[in-house]
C-alpha cells in the first residue's frame, strides 16, 4: 500500500496480484484484507466492475472473520459505494456488508 500512497496504483495492483498469486495467502484473513485493498485500487483506477467484482470475493472470503481490519474493510467499502447508489450490484454489496459489520 505504500505504492498506492505514492500515487502508483498500476504498482500497488501488481503487487497485490503477486501477494494472492505467488505467495497464496493462505490465510483468510490476510486474502480478505488484500482483496479489500485490491478492490479500492480498482475502484481509484476507474475500474468500476473490477472493484465489485474484488469486493464480492473480499465479501466470501471475509465471512465469519471478526478482525478489526477486517471491519476497517468492510466500511471503507461501504463508504466509496455510496458514490454508486443507483448501481444495483453496489447496493447488494453494501448489504451484504453491513450484515457483516452487524
Amino acid at each position: 500500500m505504500f505504492l498506492s500512497r505514492l500515487g502508483d496504483l498500476d504498482g500497488t495492483e501488481e503487487h497485490l496480484h503477486l501477494a494472492i498469486d505467488i505467495h497464496g495467502l493462505d490465510r483468510r484473513r490476510t486474502r480478505a484484507i488484500v482483496l479489500a485493498c485490491l478492490g479500492g485500487i480498482r475502484l481509484r483506477q476507474g475500474d468500476v466492475d473490477g472493484a465489485m467484482m474484488t469486493w464480492r470475493d473480499f465479501l466470501d472470503c471475509a465471512d465469519g472473520i471478526r478482525a478489526v481490519k477486517v471491519q476497517a474493510s468492510l466500511q471503507d467499502m461501504r463508504v466509496r459505494l455510496r458514490r454508486y447508489s443507483g448501481v444495483p450490484e453496489a447496493q447488494e454489496l453494501r448489504e451484504r456488508a453491513a450484515r457483516f459489520a452487524a
